[in-house]
């Protein structure tokens, strides 16, 4: 039990000093975003990258990744339903939240956690997970924004956008390397590409901190209570339930990868398309905020779970 307080403590600790340095206008939104768009355009590309070009895809398991995504949708079709049915959000917003609860923040937060207490296998489980989520579910969501906010969807258009999405194309450039084996491993590309991942959870940890420095106001409230609920809890039970009826799946041993990632906080790119769409972010923020922190629970119960 101390050893997983301790191996999460960085974790806690850079989120926290991120918050103090926003509370106290050292940095503000505006940094915050800077920062971000580091991670969008360059550290998260450049992970994407070296997970693909370096991955042995023998260890994927189909099963688990499957009843991930399936977990994804019920839950995601859920929380649009009852944000734009029961809180009456707009349309937009309700198809931002369903990414929200969708989505985990397991870039910055799960993987690393993982790569600290769980052996390879389970890393990549949760490495094809991320990648799924790339291709898969901010496309489809991005497609359905698009529906919901514009009168004519041009396909052509779209399609390119799609590929030229930074996350999109670092999986279309690691499957060039993967597919005509290059052997990046030992050389300055690798470095190049691991010093920069490396950066990835601390500078995406700091970011959140600020971010939720600027909306500690009224955070609990209805909506954010039960997204926050639906993410943290309601996922992960639906997980295993699918992993149990489909797949004869049903215990958290079975499925270790999936199961970590779904106890994970909502996702942090539904704040990007909030910003793309002129959705209002504050109470997609406070759900964040709300389930970052309460996932400390979450996540120490999976690892120990999970490491007996």
């Amino acid at each position: 039990m101390i050893t997983i307080l301790f191996g999460l403590t960085p974790f806690i600790f850079i989120t926290l000093l991120g918050f103090l340095f926003g509370k106290f206008k050292i940095f503000n939104l505006n940094h915050a975003k800077i920062l971000n768009l580091f991670l969008f355009y360059i550290a998260i590309p450049a992970l994407i990258i070296k997970l693909i070009a370096l991955s042995d895809f023998d260890q994927i398991d189909v099963n688990q990744i499957t009843s991930y995504l399936i977990m994804q949708s019920v839950c995601g079709i859920f929380a649009f339903l009852i944000t734009f049915k029961y809180f009456k959000r707009p349309i937009a917003e309700s198809i931002i939240w369903a990414l929200t609860v969708a989505l985990s923040n397991h870039v910055t937060l799960i993987l690393p956690i993982t790569e600290i207490f769980f052996q390879k296998d389970i890393v990549t489980q949760v490495a094809s997970i991320i990648l799924m989520d790339s291709i898969i579910l901010i496309s489809v969501i991005a497609f359905f924004l698009e529906l919901a906010t514009k009168r004519n969807v041009k396909i052509i258009i779209f399609i390119r956008n799609i590929i030229l999405n930074p996350m999109i194309l670092s999986i279309l450039i690691g499957v060039f390397l993967f597919v005509f084996n290059f052997d990046i491993e030992d050389t300055p590309i690798e470095y190049t590409l691991s010093t920069l991942a490396l950066c990835v959870s601390p500078v995406g940890l700091f970011a959140i901190g600020i971010i939720l420095s600027f909306y500690t106001k009224n955070v609990i409230n209805k909506l954010t209570f039960s997204i926050s609920v639906l993410k943290l809890i309601i996922s992960p039970l639906i997980l295993l339930l699918i992993g149990l009826v489909i797949f004869d799946s049903g215990i958290p041993k079975e499925i270790p990868g999936a199961f970590l990632v779904s106890v994970a906080p909502c996702g942090l790119s539904a704040l990007a398309f909030c910003a793309a769409y002129n959705v209002s972010p504050e109470n997609i923020i406070k759900a964040i905020f709300i389930s970052t922190f309460a996932s400390i629970a979450t996540i120490f119960f999976a690892i120990q779970y999970l490491t007996t």
